[in-house]
């Protein structure tokens, strides 16, 4: 399809031309896997991978910031033994920085994969298979395919320890189970992984949101309920007038467990009109590409607010995540002036507890709500591609990126901030998700030739800036996004720093030694993450990195014997700036 270019509304108007953009309607959902509908999944295949009682800080599908969590949160301490759930082999290892962290995947012979991360350590034959690889490759992070024959393990065996490597927040086991096939992951609670639960699901705010015939939102509102003393939901009085032709509604819904407080994600979400089923979503698997549709799913504003994760009971056109039921309504309420629509909400947890509110919805004829399109200057589509070719910016919004019609606002204002070589461009603002990449291009403004190689795009919030890459197109400088913002043409020539925590002249009572690696940018877009090398003595050393701790550590080993040694490390950035930090040290 041709890209649509767009024009400033102020020039549409200066022409006397309405712009016109067609109606095509919402697209239809994608088809639903057919193993979703089977769920007959194996109920005492799999053992728990812990030996003590299972607490959940974190259920399958739970919301996340940007993604939906892909498996169990199970509770522990470091160093808590972890065993393989059934009979298979190690197929795959990974060693992170950040994500999961140390991972294991064990392949069953009935057709799914498990998988456990954020470990501590590998059992020792493990560790010692992983150190020798990443001394021969000389980089600690690695992704390792195994042969079925090289670590063939038994249910029950002890395969590593609980830790809280890669991007944990505290000590847990993160456990998966997928298909081997589709590599799509399930939910383990669907396959008797015996967590105790007998307590039903909380819901503790709703929302109404009004809706355009193509189930796009034009505005919202609170919507009070109540909890009863016998743990039912009521509203004030069975029947609410809203003034509206068409909503839809949103919850917060949490969930928890028999003897262990936390507050997880709950299982299942329906809603009935009528009594007749108008949504449905349903957390029995997730397909990772999919995953970022949670921000249609919620409502992004309010939970980049005030933290706030209301649960949609309706399907934005342009989510197209698989684990709604197709409905004809798709969760938009038409409501009457006389004739009252019965509502039902329903939030189950994977145990079969379940919470319900019910009542019934009129519209409010005397008090209808008006909505006002913001002022906005581009109006871009969910259906389409759009592309905005302006002087010194321009844009390119592919297909799919937007979950609704945007009424986009832009505008540039002058930055004379250190180091910045544009306009600052304001696009829209971070209250609007995107799903997919998109482009921008930004013409710098009095940029000196011989600092071309160091210019990024820059996303400028209240922090750090963010470097998104940059890659030269002609005269302007480009990159791929998946946020809006402030951005602007930054020069980056500041090398990373690097900070010793655990290190002096004398390291004999010492087991490792420790530095912090920082930049002046934060990582965003396709920009590269720091790299770093460590040497000892001229020879790489297995520096391990902590990534939400920024943090590299050297366990002293059997490579470093006594007497005095020299270790350099070096750092690297995006834009090939280096910190170099060199010492000598007793051992």
């Amino acid at each position: 399809m041709m890209s649509r270019k767009l024009w400033p509304k102020t020039l549409w108007l200066a022409l006397g031309i309405l712009p016109f953009f067609a109606f095509e309607g919402a697209s239809p959902l994608p088809a639903p896997d057919s193993e979703r509908n089977a769920a007959d999944y194996p109920k005492d295949y799999f053992q728990a991978p812990i030996a003590t009682e299972v607490h959940l800080t974190g259920t399958f599908g739970e919301l996340r910031s940007n993604h939906y969590h892909a498996g169990l949160d199970i509770d522990g301490k470091i160093d808590v033994p972890v065993y393989a759930a059934a009979d298979g082999y190690v197929s795959n290892i990974k060693v992170q920085g950040g994500s999961y962290g140390n991972v294991l995947y064990i392949k069953h012979p009935n057709g799914y994969t498990t998988l456990y991360g954020h470990l501590d350590h590998f059992a020792p034959e493990i560790a010692q298979y992983v150190r020798e690889i990443q001394y021969k490759k000389e980089r600690f992070e690695v992704d390792l395919r195994l042969p079925e024959t090289k670590f063939r393990v038994k249910k029950g065996q002890e395969i590593a320890r609980m830790g809280n490597s890669g991007a944990s927040t505290g000590p847990h086991l993160h456990f998966e189970i997928r298909n081997s096939t589709t590599q799509r992951v399930l939910n383990p609670l669907l396959f008797g992984i015996p967590v105790q639960d007998n307590i039903a699901p909380e819901i503790r705010d709703m929302k109404v949101y009004f809706l355009n015939e193509k189930r796009e939102v034009m505005g919202s509102k609170p919507f009070p309920i109540k909890k009863q003393k016998d743990g039912t939901y009521s509203l004030e009085g069975d029947t609410v007038r809203i003034g509206g032709w068409r909503v839809g509604f949103g919850v917060k819904a949490y969930d928890s467990m028999t003897g262990f407080r936390n507050d997880n994600g709950i299982y299942d979400l329906s809603m009935y009109t009528d009594d007749q089923l108008a949504f449905e979503w349903r957390m029995d698997e997730l397909d990772f590409d999919q995953s970022r549709y949670i921000n249609a799913h919620i409502d992004y504003a309010a939970e980049r607010r005030y933290g706030a994760w209301f649960h949609r009971c309706f399907v934005l056109p342009g989510d197209r995540l698989i684990n709604y039921k197709r409905t004809e309504s798709m969760g938009a309420v038409s409501l009457y002036e006389e004739k009252p629509v019965k509502i039902t909400i329903n939030a189950t947890d994977a145990a079969g507890n379940a919470t319900a509110i019910h009542f019934w919805a009129l519209r409010d004829a005397e008090h209808m709500e008006t909505f006002e399109v913001p002022t906005h200057q581009f109006e871009l589509p969910s259906d389409t591609e759009s592309r905005i070719e302006l002087e010194d910016f321009h844009l390119t919004m592919p297909k799919g990126a937007l979950y609704e019609t945007l009424p986009l606002q832009y505008s540039s204002t002058p930055s004379n901030a250190a180091r910045t070589f544009s306009n600052m461009h304001h696009v829209q603002n971070g209250l609007t998700p995107v799903q997919r990449y998109y482009e921008i291009g930004i013409k710098p403004i009095n940029l000196p030739p011989e600092l071309k190689n160091k210019a990024v795009i820059a996303l400028c919030g209240s922090g750090r800036p963010d470097n998104c890459g940059a890659a030269w197109n002609g005269a302007f400088l480009t990159t791929k996004v998946r946020e809006f913002g402030d951005y602007c043409v930054m020069i980056d020539t500041t090398p990373p720093t690097i900070m010793p925590i655990v290190f002096n002249k004398d390291m004999r009572k010492n087991h490792t030694m420790a530095f912090r690696i920082s930049d002046n940018m934060a990582v965003n877009g396709l920009a590269d993450g720091l790299y770093f090398r460590g040497t000892i003595d001229g020879k790489w050393a297995l520096f391990e990195y902590d990534k939400k701790r920024a943090r590299i550590t050297y366990n002293f080993d059997e490579q470093i014997g006594r007497g005095e040694h020299k270790v350099r490390i070096v750092v690297q950035d995006d834009r090939g700036n280096e910190g170099k930090f060199e010492r000598s040290f007793l051992r």
